[in-house]
């Protein structure tokens, strides 16, 4: 941004941190963006995102033939292993946006954080925040082969109904549903996962952490990227970014775009044919319009097309006639197949404003998705049932905040000093959603009676709105210590209106509304014993609001807030002159009212309040510098869950753990580079990540554990980059997500979905 001073910022990653070298403080990373306006969801998205793919190649192309082209500014290690003509490795700052007032020093953070730059996002070969959270202790994201449903869990926090637990954000815009955390990577600068409440600063869904995902933001120097991996299982992938100035000062542009398909990795019996296929377009175009050096303008929009095959379950365990995945994995039994279609459409727009003493931010964001959906709901080669469900939602948001500049005094190294930061936020949504079960006659005297033969269907619209008001201050103290208290008003209401029909005749209707209000404190005390040494405690509370379900059993049309109290001690340290960063925490979480997700045979899924649980444990990360060619990794993470007076729909779970919260988490890799003559350079890393023993439900009735293990070797040679890979390379089999079909106690009939086998392929990536 040559009108304001602006340097590209360079980043860095080895095993879990992020190094970003800050631009000038009147340009920080953005928060997204604002759409224009549009009538459909499907059409125009699938019209816009595939058109986006074609002007991305085009403008790459254009750029490498019309001008010289620089690349991005270098990527570097944290001790500068990178620079053969320094043998000394320099001090460089680990910084993350956590705490929405720039660039700030990870090690300076009051809480858990983990940053994946875009150097590891490239080196691990990273596509998919499960990827990301693999390198997270104490995180586990699990979900379905189809892109559309993905569910993050942290410390124990999760959800698999209803809102998230752990919201996902693009660009600081929140994503209000599970439907749209699992986003292309595509473009992706780096990903800041923060563990434990966060409802504070990042508003609803966060009450076990936040995940946001930052895209790269166009560039005054044209450049682009194009790459493209071929794998088994007929796997493609092929992205493409462009970048460059509009004009010579003010503003520039950038679009990324991607395309990825692959065949599915399980057999179905009945029908000969490979299910679980997956294929996905997305697209994004943004413009950067600094106009002044007080003022910054970010628009974003972006769009994704997948078009993924219906849900493969199948039963974990062996079953008279039929056996499970367990001991016949990648099999299913089924007549129908079904498929996943989603489509999301959107955009924001962002706004700067830069004073001598204060900030100002303006975000303003609008979202629309559908989806549609179809899958064999017996599970079994039976025409018995048949689910139909569709979904959409549009949303707005806006939130609007006034803060002390980023060069405060807080940030010149003083020995007291303050930077603050107030705001309000607020969305409104509507949203529809639809299910259908169909009752085929193949499944009469099987699964029900001849009598219920005809379609049961469920419609509803769930409307919602947003209001919220919140603040931060921090303080340096004398000798060393830093305060920070923060606070947040948050009022939210919902209503609902519920329609429900058999074959054409109504049977029933509901509807409701509701409001649920909650103060969110926080308060933490840090105390820096040297620029290496840092130890903190916090204190934060959490809270998720209540909502309706469109199916559940009687009694269960609606359910309640869900709040927390989290406690942490941690420390973040660095040893041998920064060669090596060494963080560790211990939690304790005590919430009241968990929303526990359940599933009833004829409904589907639902949510209902479980009553009090508790998680406590123990999370270390380590990144280390051997030498100039090789680094390090290493993540531990230890849980102790526990229902305390709680329930699900079969009785008392009390003592039970919660449901997908490992025991232990291990990761461990590390990764050589060394460069040859001319330009060439060669690399090899190898990552290992164990999941330890989890249980898919409350009832604690079937459980799984696994390891993963994941090989990547490359050449490069000056802008072009050729790479081999191989994932799960043990072939692991594993069932990553499973849930009981039939809760009635006596039937343990739990069905679910086998991991990802062992997959590899070649890349090439070109640099323009």
């Amino acid at each position: 941004m040559k009108g304001v001073g602006y340097t590209e910022p360079a980043a860095y990653t080895s095993g879990l941190v992020v190094l970003i070298y800050p631009p000038h403080r009147r340009f920080r990373p953005l928060t997204p963006l604002h759409p224009t306006a549009y009538s459909t969801v499907r059409q125009q998205l699938i019209m816009a995102s595939r058109w986006l793919v074609i002007s991305a190649a085009t403008s790459a192309t254009a750029f490498a033939a019309t001008s010289p082209v620089p690349q991005d500014a270098p990527l570097v290690n944290p001790v500068g292993a990178e620079d053969a003509q320094d043998p000394k490795p320099k001090k460089q700052q680990i910084v993350v946006t956590a705490q929405k007032q720039g660039a700030e020093a990870i090690k300076d953070v009051p809480r858990s954080v983990t940053a994946i730059g875009q150097k590891q996002i490239r080196d691990a070969g990273l596509t998919s925040i499960k990827d990301a959270a693999r390198f997270v202790p104490n995180a586990l994201v699990t979900g379905f082969s189809a892109r559309r449903l993905s569910f993050p869990y942290v410390r124990g926090v999760g959800s698999g109904q209803g809102d998230p637990a752990v919201a996902t954000f693009v660009d600081g815009v929140p994503q209000l549903s599970v439907s749209s955390t699992n986003l292309s990577f595509a473009g992706l600068d780096r990903v800041e996962i923060l563990r434990g409440p966060s409802s504070v600063l990042w508003g609803r869904n966060t009450i076990g952490g936040a995940i946001n995902m930052i895209s790269r933001k166009p560039s005054w120097d044209p450049g682009g990227e194009f790459q493209t991996s071929f794998g088994n299982y007929n796997s493609t992938r092929y992205q493409v970014r462009a970048t460059g100035p509009v004009t010579d000062e003010t503003l520039a542009m950038s679009v990324d775009a991607s395309y990825e398909k692959r065949d599915g990795y399980t057999d179905n019996v009945a029908t000969g044919n490979d299910v679980g296929d997956a294929e996905s377009t997305f697209a994004r175009m943004q413009f950067l319009w600094a106009p002044n050096e007080n003022n910054t303008v970010h628009f974003s929009i972006y769009g994704e097309a997948s078009r993924d095959g219906g849900f493969v379950l199948s039963n974990v365990s062996d079953q008279p006639g039929q056996p499970g995945l367990r001991s016949n994995p990648f099999r299913i039994n089924q007549d129908f197949e079904g498929s996943t279609e989603r489509d999301i459409l959107a955009g924001s727009i962002v706004w700067n404003h830069y004073g001598n003493d204060f900030e100002f931010v303006s975000i303003t964001s609008a979202q629309m998705w559908d989806i549609d959906e179809s899958a064999d709901f017996d599970f079994s080669q039976l025409d018995g049932v048949r689910r139909f469900t569709s979904e959409e939602e549009e949303y707005a948001y806006q939130e609007l905040r006034l803060q002390s500049a980023t060069d405060a005094d807080l940030d010149a190294g003083r020995k007291d000093g303050m930077k603050w930061l107030v705001g309000t936020s607020g969305f409104i949504s509507n949203q529809k959603r639809e299910a259908t079960n169909e009752f085929r006659p193949g499944g009469a005297g099987i699964f029900f009676a001849p009598a219920q033969v005809g379609s049961d269907r469920s419609a509803g619209s769930f409307d919602s709105w947003s209001a919220s008001v919140f603040g931060q201050a921090t303080m340096i103290l004398q000798s060393g210590f830093e305060a920070a208290v923060a606070v947040r008003y948050d009022y939210e209401s919902r209503d609902a209106e519920i329609n429900r029909t058999f074959s054409g005749f109504a049977i029933g209707n509901s509807s409701g509304d509701r409001s649920f209000e909650r103060i969110l404190p926080r308060a933490s005390i840090a105390y820096r014993g040297s620029e290496d040494f840092k130890s903190y405690f916090s204190a934060a509370r959490g809270f998720k609001a209540g909502g309706f379900n469109l199916t559940a059993p009687t009694g269960s049309e609606s359910f309640g807030t869900e709040t927390s109290w989290t406690y942490e001690l941690g420390a973040k340290t660095q040893w041998f002159d920064d060669r090596l960063t060494a963080n560790a925490a211990i939690f304790l979480i005590d919430w009241d009212d968990m929303q526990l997700s359940q599933f009833d045979p004829t409904a589907g899924g639902f949510v209902s309040n479980a009553g009090k649980s508790t998680s406590q444990g123990v999370e270390l990360e380590l990144a280390g510098q051997i030498s100039k060619a090789w680094t390090v990794f290493g993540t531990a993470g230890y849980l102790d869950t526990e229902f305390g007076r709680a329930s699900d729909q079969n009785g008392s779970v009390r003592g039970n753990n919660l449901p997908f919260a490992p025991k232990m988490t291990f990761g461990a890799g590390t990764q050589y580079s060394h460069k040859l003559d001319n330009g060439h350079d060669i690399f090899a890393r190898i990552d290992w990540f164990h999941v330890g023993e989890f249980s898919y439900d409350a009832s604690g009735a079937a459980t799984e554990r696994y390891n993963l293990t994941n090989l990547r070797v490359g050449y490069t040679l000056k802008d072009v980059r050729l790479e081999g890979f191989v994932g799960n390379l043990l072939d692991e089999e594993y069932v990553g997500i499973a849930f009981d079909a039939n809760p009635d106690p006596a039937a343990a009939s739990y069905v679910g979905q086998n991991g990802t086998p062992r997959t590899f392929g070649l890349s090439m990536s070109v640099t323009f």
